[in-house]
């Protein structure tokens, strides 16, 4: 049986550190993690789509024509602008949101209310009122 001394132990664990390190760091590039290009012409046209730029900016909006050197970014408000790929730094898709089962189930808790109360108010004083 052998024991490893302290700095045998200490050596070890460090190298095994810096092995894990350096797979985190390699890792998407060796594993085929895409450019950006490749990710916004994977996409469909109208993919809703969150970019953020060189400049620290975020754009929302639809993915619209590619070409050869970026492509157009349908938004909502201000229209199509063209973006080139070499100034997007981040591409990921999102959805809209809807709000229809919340506001169902307000409209639904709502009714329950008013029939719970104008059932107490019957139970308690009659079909006639309250004397």
């Amino acid at each position: 049986m052998e024991f490893w001394t302290v700095g045998e132990y200490v050596r070890q664990t460090l190298s095994l550190a810096l092995v894990l390190l350096m797979m985190t760091q390699v890792g998407p590039a060796v594993f085929g993690a895409e450019d950006v290009a490749s990710q916004i012409t994977g996409m469909p046209v109208g993919t809703n789509i969150e970019l953020r730029l060189k400049n620290q900016q975020r754009l929302r909006g639809a993915r619209g024509v590619v070409s050869g050197s970026g492509f157009m970014l349908v938004e909502a408000r201000a229209g199509e602008h063209m973006i080139v790929f070499d100034d997007v730094v981040s591409v990921k898709r999102f959805s809209l949101k809807s709000h229809t089962t919340r506001n169902i189930l307000i409209g639904v808790g709502i009714g329950l209310a008013g029939v719970a109360i104008a059932t107490g108010v019957l139970l308690r004083c009659g079909p006639l009122g309250c004397k």
